[in-house]
């Protein structure tokens, strides 16, 4: 650590550099700061280290950071300045630089010392976190850089803040936290160490000590019969805490310095180190920090560099998502008519179709394919509605069911679906079954499967044994439809299809199961539409900055789906009306009928036939004679019908077909219909924010002050670091 350090001085050049720009705000930069209370000797430790006199009378203490940058070199020569953290606004708030050389080096202390006042006058604080920069070389310096910040204090006095405390706390805080700072951790050798609060302070955050220097001051305080304990400190006898052991320096007492005697005229000045058995022979020389200092920022270099470009690139990010504030009405209204184009042109894709730039991996789903969902639920509803469902058989309707050429009709309670057989209540094979090994609910109409067969529980506790009919040769029974019949006939001959009642029916099921869902879905397409104007509004990076134009696209938006939900509501409407006037030229619908009407019958004679598959060996048991089946067909036949059945039976059919032609249509047409809500947005809102007046875009274009003032930290941030990185590229 005590080598030469000519052939870094490249990496020294770097890092004053940083701090100049003010990177340390953003970057944990390698540093040393002079730390301890009021009066403990921080400003003479640095004084001693740097021969420069800082300022340090009894009336003037540091009141804001002053960071000595000393060089080694063949003449002394100093510049003093100001570095502002927290630039004030106003006039006459530069510093004039102060050059200070061989001839009139004695006012330097003058010159830091009006720089500080400067600060103070300029920022209105009492502590401040601006920095004195005293950039300081000659043949008496080291490469070495620190920093002396304000003393603690644990109260204020007159005419100072209640804060003062508390802000001098803070500020050191800054420095404490800083992984890459080494603390020299100022005391007097009158104070038991046990009681100082910077020890304590570096302690919480530097609990294994390696960056803490206990450094002690004043010995000349040291009370009779103290100096065993001071000196058992410095041999390491005392504590074993602090890996680098505990100095002693001794400067010159406040008389000397009120009598201004010159720093290299006070011999008594000695440094001594725990590291050493013999408190004497071993001085904290300068070298030693400037080594310390060197080797931090040679093991944090690329570490220092990596967060530079890496916070460079996140502010950048950052700002750019915020994106630009223009000040003015022309560059108010040019955003204003960006961001109009990117929704007409950007929403389509949002929504419905487009370009898809990156396929959705998580649950989140594209608002087009939730209106897919949506659209299916809506064909489910349709699906599972009675108008679809006219010729189907299922537990708890009416049925009729063929059993040897006979009609049978009951109510379905059970269905085997594995075996296409229904099962009838009250229709019963046996009666009174044993039922012992029967697992029983003791309810009655409780249906028990056994194998293929199936049971039913009576209210007396006893079981019956239902008959299996086929489910093919089952089909609904239209007594509802004869009822209707009944009650809805015209003064008309009672042997053709009433189309008035048909009309009526159908008109009345589409009213009841369609209607309903019908509006269900064009309300979730217009859910769905807000809610992806609103998404796609609110991800635009250029109403980032602007909440209140946010609200004015999501407002107006909201209109504009209002106004299409009402146009295409007045389509659904209508289709709907239309719709319940049955009418279609699709050849399914009478190719069905005819098809239910002699099904009927086919089922019948089929039910009466001979079933499974002939026996070759043996002829005569597979055959039936002729004139058996033309008994069995005619006994099928001649079967005898009362009109309103043979009506009802004939109305059930035609439903039947209408409603598998109509279905087709409703599946079709009414998401065609609600989807033109998503299909016309982009052109409506574009006409309606072509019509916003360059009032209205000076009133809505308008960045709240937190957000601008978000925008220029990132801007400063980013110019910042490019300063950093420009430097990085400069000098390696």
């Amino acid at each position: 650590m005590t080598e030469k350090l000519e052939g870094y001085e490249r990496y020294h050049q770097f890092m004053d550099k940083l701090t100049e720009n003010n990177v340390d705000e953003y970057i944990d930069l390698p540093m040393i700061a002079v730390m301890g209370d009021t009066s403990s000797g921080k400003s003479s430790l640095l004084s001693n280290i740097s021969l420069v006199e800082l300022p340090s009378a009894d009336c003037l203490t540091t009141r804001c950071p002053i960071m000595l940058k000393m060089h080694h070199d063949e003449i002394r020569s100093a510049t003093v300045k100001v570095s502002w953290k927290d630039r004030p606004e106003g006039e006459g708030v530069d510093f004039a630089e102060r050059k200070i050389e061989e001839e009139n080096w004695n006012s330097i202390t003058s010159a830091i010392a009006d720089a500080q006042a400067h600060i103070i006058q300029k920022s209105k604080k009492q502590v401040a976190r601006d920095i004195v920069s005293v950039d300081m070389r000659g043949p008496h310096c080291e490469d070495l850089t620190l920093i002396d910040l304000p003393g603690i204090v644990r109260t204020s006095g007159k005419d100072e803040s209640a804060t003062l405390a508390g802000d001098i706390h803070g500020l050191m805080n800054d420095y404490l936290v800083n992984p890459r700072c080494v603390i020299l951790a100022v005391l007097p050798c009158n104070v038991d160490f046990h009681n100082s609060q910077i020890l304590a302070e570096a302690k919480k955050v530097d609990p294994e000590t390696k960056r803490t220097i206990p450094v002690l001051t004043k010995p000349d305080l040291i009370d009779g019969g103290g100096e065993s304990s001071v000196k058992k400190l410095l041999l390491g006898m005392e504590t074993e805490s602090f890996c680098m052991g505990f100095h002693m320096v001794k400067g010159r007492g406040q008389a000397a310095l009120d009598k201004n005697e010159a720093l290299r005229k006070v011999s008594n000045m000695k440094n001594h180190s725990s590291k050493t058995t013999n408190p004497g022979e071993a001085r904290i020389r300068t070298s030693l920090l400037a080594g310390l200092q060197m080797e931090i920022i040679r093991s944090s270099f690329k570490d220092i560099v990596s967060d530079l470009k890496s916070q460079r690139d996140s502010a950048v990010t950052s700002y750019q998502a915020l994106g630009n504030v223009p000040s003015d009405s022309e560059g108010k209204r040019a955003l204003f008519r960006s961001i109009q184009e990117e929704i007409w042109k950007g929403i389509s894709t949002k929504t419905l179709d487009g370009y898809i730039s990156s396929l959705h991996r998580d649950s989140k789903m594209r608002h087009s394919a939730k209106f897919h969902e949506a659209s299916r639920s809506f064909q489910d509803a349709l699906n599972s509605s009675k108008l679809a469902n006219i010729s189907d058989v299922a537990i708890g309707t009416k049925i009729i069911a063929i059993h040897s050429g006979k009609e049978v009709c009951g109510e379905v309670c059970f269905i085997d679906e594995e075996k296409d057989h229904v099962f009838i209540k009250n229709f019963v094979a046996k009666k009174g079954v044993n039922s012992a090994s029967f697992i029983k609910k003791g309810e009655p109409g409780n249906i028990i499967q056994k194998g293929s067969k199936v049971y039913i529980e009576l209210e007396d506790g006893t079981v019956d044994q239902l008959y299996s009919f086929e489910l093919k040769f089952a089909r609904p029974d239209p007594e509802w439809l004869s009822d209707l019949i009944k009650q809805n006939r015209p003064y008309k001959l009672p042997i053709f299809i009433n189309t008035s009642v048909f009309d009526a029916i159908v008109a009345d099921l589409i009213a009841k199961d369609w209607a309903q869902p019908t509006m269900d879905l064009l309300d979730c397409t217009t859910k769905l539409m807000n809610h992806a104007a609103e998404e796609f509004i609110k991800e635009l990076k250029q109403t980032a900055s602007y909440p209140s134009l946010q609200n004015v696209l999501v407002i107006k938006a909201s209109e504009v789906v209002e106004h299409l939900t009402r146009d295409t509501r007045g389509k659904i409407e209508e289709f709907v009306t239309r719709e319940q006037v049955p009418y279609t030229q699709n050849h399914y619908l009478f190719e069905n009928v005819c098809k239910l009407r002699s099904q009927r019958l086919m089922d019948e004679v089929l039910s009466v036939l001979p079933q499974g598959t002939p026996n070759v060996n043996s002829l005569a048991s597979t055959v039936t004679l002729p004139t058996s089946l033309a008994s069995t067909v005619k006994n099928v036949f001649s079967e005898t019908k009362r009109v309103d059945d043979h009506m009802a039976e004939e109305m059930q059919n035609a439903l039947n077909s209408y409603g598998k032609v109509a279905l087709k249509r409703f599946i079709d047409n009414v998401p065609m219909i609600c989807v033109e809500i998503m299909q016309k947005f982009a052109d409506k809102m574009n006409d309606i924010l072509s019509k916003t007046t360059d009032e209205e875009i000076e009133r809505f274009v308008v960045a709240p002050p937190n957000t601008v003032d978000k925008i220029n930290k990132l801007k400063r941030k980013g110019d910042t670091l490019d300063k950093g990185i420009a430097a990085l590229s400069e000098l390696f």
